[in-house]
């Protein structure tokens, strides 16, 4: 490619994008009202897509202008290169590359979330045992403000119903049990949530003993699941290590002019384009891998409790 195609290259990409990129932001609304947005497979796809392209919590200027980077990154290594596919690649491994090796960080929330679990169960025995709440719901009120932070949204929702309820008392406590359930997202929660409904509805003298025990069987769970991710730790390290080999090779083989010749023919690109998605799929699979298929949840909005009505 000629310096001017090259130009003409880099500038039609920045336009595409930064159109791509205002529609995008502007779609939710216009003249500040908002717009009901096509609800077909792709669009939900592609929202989802863009979901995972950065933190959630950051403002949605910040997941633009990140994007925005990264697609000026693409061009850059577009023109340096004249691979319209490394290009892409670069654009896309810039987006994506966290969420891909991001499970760890979504197991280890997992099992923070069970350990705040356990944790709560054991405060609301000893709150029992000596004698700081009476019952069970008073329990659950009283240790609220003392719950560790990946469960505290839930629990201090749980605790406001507990105290506000009104009416039947079964079935509020059976709707409060089943939302927590869903907060929790998880069938160890699924379990405490039940137990604690159970335990409300009969108010035996040995809840403190269920609870003790229901933190004891959280326990287990949480060391069975740190186990597990140690043994994934040094196949996700070796991943990454192919990765930064599989990168390095790659600028190798476009500085050397000899090796980089058969790349720059349209058979070449569309080669590159079918080895680095090969990779992307590898790395999305091996991402389902690591997390693993989420046990199936019975308690909850959409368990089997919720469907046939029982408690």
């Amino acid at each position: 490619m000629t310096p001017a195609e090259l130009a003409a290259a880099a500038a039609g990409g920045c336009v595409a994008v930064a159109v791509a990129l205002l529609v995008t932001g502007r779609r939710g609304s216009t003249d500040g009202r908002p717009v009901a947005a096509p609800a077909s497979p792709w669009t939900r796809r592609l929202r989802r897509a863009w979901a995972v392209t950065g933190d959630p919590a950051r403002p949605h200027v910040d997941r633009r202008r990140r994007a925005l980077g990264w697609a000026v990154a693409g061009v850059v290594v577009w023109a340096l290169s004249g691979w319209p596919v490394a290009g892409l690649a670069t654009t896309v491994a810039g987006l994506w590359m966290p969420w891909l090796l991001g499970s760890t960080r979504v197991v280890r929330a997992r099992i923070e979330k069970l350990e705040a679990l356990e944790g709560w169960c054991r405060r609301m025995a000893d709150t029992l045992s000596g004698g700081g709440a009476i019952g069970l719901a008073q329990a659950v009120v009283t240790t609220a403000a003392r719950v560790d932070e990946p469960i505290a949204p839930a629990v201090r929702t749980l605790a406001r119903r507990l105290r506000d309820g009104a009416g039947d008392r079964s079935d509020y406590h059976a709707a409060a049990m089943r939302e927590f359930a869903d907060d929790v997202d998880d069938r160890t929660g699924d379990v405490v949530a039940a137990a604690l409904l159970l335990a409300l509805h009969q108010q035996s003298g040995g809840i403190a003993g269920v609870l003790r025990q229901l933190a004891d069987g959280v326990a287990r769970d949480v060391r069975a699941r740190r186990d597990i991710e140690a043994a994934r730790a040094e196949s996700r390290q070796s991943i990454r290590i192919l990765l930064i080999i599989q990168a390095a090779l790659l600028v190798l083989i476009g500085l050397t002019p000899n090796f980089a010749a058969p790349y720059n023919t349209p058979v070449g690109q569309a080669v590159m384009a079918v080895l680095l998605s090969g990779s992307a799929f590898l790395l999305v699979w091996m991402r389902r891998l690591g997390l693993g298929r989420p046990a199936p949840r019975f308690f909850g909005s959409s368990g089997e409790f919720a469907k046939t009505g029982a408690p």
